[in-house]
């Protein structure tokens, strides 16, 4: 085999030209990351934040001379060996890049928790209920009501006898006294009693005297006794009759039991009634006078 012998200077500037180009390569990443990392932004919260540093390379304008990088060393290229014959030198390994600053991925913060709706009740399905018999109510079996006693005849009022009114006397004529007689025979000594009666003058009617009548006239209605209740309880009753003592204007002016009835609560409450009564006038002839009747007041329990 041939070996290719290639000049030390040519050499020299081929490993100047691969280090440019390598150098090249790493601002062009460099630059690549420093654009990523300015367009995304990451959101971090300031508790979990975290301090970055950005390093500015400037980038180096590439001759086709050769220059020197601080970055790389200058490979001293082998002293040349006239005698033995050189061998291609074996490629420098490249210096592996600088590590990326890896920025930490953006915290995404949890979208808020929405609090859930209340959940909607939903009325009920209606069910069709069905439809209730009409159940007609039986009638209520009334007892039947006990038959109430009888109530007790009131004994009838006894007829009064109407008073006879007297006529007024009329004043007779003087009798003119015949002429003495000649004593006759003694007469029997019964038609002398009757001639002496037959000459005695009637009394005179007193005008003021209350005369007693059988039927008065109530002006409105006719008094009711109040029926106590003690004697209710007690189961008091009877018949009190009231003699009343009616004045020439029909107004009461005397009440007095005619004929009581056992028990002084049912008489005392006749007499309350009877004078709060109001009459008619008597009148004979057109003239009031002053009267007196008998009212009767029945307690039936």
């Amino acid at each position: 085999m041939t070996r290719l012998r290639v000049p030390a200077k040519n050499r020299s500037v081929l490993i100047k030209i691969s280090a440019a180009f390598l150098v090249l390569g790493l601002h062009v990443a460099v630059l690549a990351g420093i654009l990523s990392t300015s367009t995304v932004k990451p959101e971090i919260e300031p508790a979990d934040s975290t301090e970055l540093r950005f390093v500015e390379i400037a980038p180096e304008p590439v001759d086709t001379a050769p220059t020197e990088t601080p970055a790389v060393e200058q490979v001293q290229p082998p002293e040349p060996e006239p005698v033995q014959e050189e061998t291609p030198p074996e490629p420098e390994e490249e210096p592996p890049p600088p590590p990326e600053e890896q920025t930490p991925p953006p915290v995404e913060e949890p979208p808020p928790v929405e609090e859930p709706p209340p959940p909607v009740e939903e009325p009920p399905p209606l069910v069709e209920q069905p439809a209730e018999e009409h159940v007609e109510p039986k009638p209520e079996v009334k007892p039947e009501p006990k038959p109430e006693p009888p109530p007790k005849p009131k004994p009838k009022p006894k007829p009064k006898p109407k008073p006879v009114h007297k006529p007024r006397p009329k004043p007779r004529p003087q009798p003119v006294k015949p002429a003495p007689e000649p004593v006759q025979a003694a007469a029997p000594s019964g038609h002398a009693d009757e001639q002496q009666v037959a000459k005695a003058p009637a009394k005179p009617v007193d005008p003021n005297r209350p005369r007693l009548i059988g039927r008065i006239d109530y002006l409105g209605r006719r008094p009711v006794p109040v029926y106590p209740r003690l004697s209710e309880r007690r189961g008091e009753q009877g018949r009190v009759v009231i003699r009343v003592v009616i004045s020439p204007k029909g107004e009461v002016m005397k009440a007095t039991v005619r004929s009581s009835s056992g028990f002084t609560r049912l008489d005392d409450a006749a007499l309350d009634a009877a004078r709060s009564a109001r009459f008619k006038p008597y009148t004979e002839n057109g003239v009031a006078f002053a009267a007196m009747a008998d009212i009767p007041f029945d307690f039936v329990l």
